[in-house]
């Protein structure tokens, strides 16, 4: 009962520590994210000198420009210098860059020192935004901040459970008891109990959030736009050698506002691939979709790829259910097994 006690502990403490980095994380998104709003609404254009670039490292996501560090939530980051309608001429490093935007200024591992247009504000504090990679690097931002913030709640959702089995298990024991007496119901196995919670969590979190996939996927074959969309990327990702690569594009589209709008990367499927393709080099630029006016977080439907489309989130609900049952299914087990019946 010692070891499970300090195991518990040490979970406690792990949980309560990745709840910490989670709330930090999202509200660092969520910051991010209103930064740039608050630039391309109250900023103006202008153009701006790429200077630099560094690759960012997932270990040490941060920059230093000037004395304090900032948080860069992509792969590469840039520097930038321009004159502002002050006449100061400034210059800023980290600022991030989508993984489309970065193929457009890399060439091999050397970075392209283009004149963009930018949107900024004449202050120290507000990063200039990079305007032909806004809707690529905001996507990707609103991206991370529901996924951090999926993150924080399932860790939120752990922690009460594991306090609460900790308050249930030491109310049950009494004060001053370290082992159970003869007659007395068993302890939960600490190990099972903590399987059992994540797979309720992690199935209940991925079949909700894949339900929600499929009524935005109902809502855009109902009420959705159509328009043709260019295809600014088509790639593949190979996650683990030997496995089969995984296909991805970058969508680019006016809307019937004469907005331009992005998403992406989006998942594709292999037949999909061979129709934009030919010997891995892509051959088809542009591709008819349906899309919300209304909601540029939602992803928008590649009409040719349906099929991939809805077998995504009915996949994603399947597995959801499945976890939840099996996680539901161990805690009866746990229930019954262990608390119902007296040791030996």
């Amino acid at each position: 009962m010692r070891h499970a006690g300090r195991r518990s502990m040490s979970l406690r403490n792990g949980l309560i520590v990745f709840l910490v980095v989670g709330v930090l994380a999202s509200l660092g998104m969520y910051w991010n994210q209103r930064s740039i709003e608050y630039v391309m609404r109250d900023g103006y254009a202008t153009t701006g000198k790429i200077t630099s670039a560094a690759i960012i490292s997932s270990r040490f996501p941060f920059v230093f420009d000037g004395v304090w560090p900032r948080y860069v939530d992509e792969s590469l980051a840039v520097g930038l210098q321009w004159t502002g309608k002050d006449g100061v001429q400034r210059e800023h490093k980290g600022i991030a860059v989508s993984a489309a935007y970065a193929a457009r200024i890399m060439v091999g591992n050397q970075v392209r020192l283009l004149t963009i247009p930018i949107e900024v504000i004449d202050d120290d504090s507000s990063l200039p935004v990079i305007v032909e990679d806004l809707g690529d690097h905001l996507n990707h931002v609103r991206s991370m901040f529901k996924f951090m913030l999926g993150g924080t709640g399932i860790c939120a959702v752990l922690l009460a459970l594991v306090i609460g089995w900790q308050t249930w298990s030491a109310h049950g024991r009494g004060p001053g008891r370290t082992s159970a007496a003869p007659g007395s119901r068993r302890p939960v196995p600490f190990s099972l109990a903590v399987l059992a919670i994540a797979m309720v969590v992690f199935g209940g979190y991925m079949m909700v959030n894949s339900y929600a996939e499929q009524r935005t996927l109902n809502e855009i074959l109902e009420h959705g736009d159509e328009a043709t969309a260019d295809l600014t990327r088509a790639y593949g990702e190979v996650n683990k050698a030997g496995e089969a690569p995984s296909y991805l594009v970058t969508l680019a589209w006016t809307d019937g506002n004469g907005q331009r709008r992005t998403y992406g990367p989006t998942h594709i499927s292999p037949a999909f691939w061979g129709q934009i393709t030919r010997n891995g080099v892509q051959t088809v630029r542009q591709a008819r979709i349906r899309y919300l006016p209304g909601r540029p977080d939602a992803r928008p439907l590649i009409v040719d790829d349906a099929a991939e489309h809805q077998y995504q989130d009915g996949i994603g609900v399947k597995a959801g259910a499945v976890f939840l049952a099996f996680g539901l299914l161990l805690a009866g087990v746990i229930a019954l097994r262990y608390r119902a019946r007296p040791s030996a």
